[in-house]
């Protein structure tokens, strides 16, 4: 685990087990169970349980305790629906106030998002953000850019999914490029195209990968939440 303190440990390993799939949807999280699993104190799990819930990976209930949240398929089609469209009107009115020193930050993240595919996901996802939030802030909206923040958190889970191979997480770079190309060249047709493939990748993969967990193996880990 990482030189961090102890809530953080735990939590970037449960958020492993969480995104590998290790940990299904909806399987509940007993502190007990936990702080033994981590020879650590309950506060410490209650801390790391916090961190997971910030990051929309873990639900927590008053008097119920926590669980990793499951997203329906509709739920997750909703939600994508709703970013792709606020992501294109974000480029929509970045267009024209792109500047050099943009394109040249764009530029070294997407390079660096290439160099990093063998990285773990919370690198790949911490440059992903850096890349497409320099967009969003030439759109000059803070209100929608906060929607646009939300959902990203909401979908966190579903990231994984779509980088679960190499070629996924090197298809995602590549369109990072495709992206300052569009934008230098102004073509606002292209950039709708890209921001729905960029985003349904993960959409379908999670979706492949949910379809495959029995609902015999759900209830089985989720006995004692509700």
């Amino acid at each position: 685990m990482k030189d961090s303190s102890p809530c953080q440990q735990v939590a970037d390993h449960l958020e492993d087990l969480i995104l590998s799939g290790q940990l299904l949807p909806r399987e509940r999280l007993g502190e007990t169970d936990m702080a033994e699993r981590f020879s650590v104190k309950r506060h410490v799990i209650r801390d790391a349980f916090k961190i997971l819930e910030s990051k929309g990976l873990i639900e927590i209930k008053r008097y119920k305790g926590a669980r990793v949240v499951s997203l329906s398929m509709k739920e997750i089609s909703d939600v994508f629906d709703i970013r792709i469209n606020l992501e294109r009107f974000a480029y929509s009115l970045a267009l024209n106030n792109m500047r050099e020193e943009d394109f040249a930050e764009l530029e070294a993240i997407a390079q660096k998002f290439m160099d990093s595919v063998d990285s773990s996901i919370e690198e790949l996802s911490r440059l992903n953000t850096a890349f497409h939030n320099i967009i969003y802030k030439r759109a000059d909206n803070i209100p929608l850019l906060e929607i646009i923040t939300d959902l990203h958190i909401k979908l966190y889970i579903t990231r994984f999914a779509a980088w679960d191979k190499r070629e996924n997480i090197i298809q995602s770079g590549e369109e990072h490029f495709e992206f300052i190309e569009a934008l230098r060249k102004k073509e606002l047709d292209v950039l709708n195209d890209l921001a729905r493939r960029h985003i349904y990748n993960s959409k379908i993969a999670y979706e492949k990968r949910v379809s495959k967990i029995t609902p015999l193996a759900l209830c089985e880990k989720e006995v004692g939440f509700e």
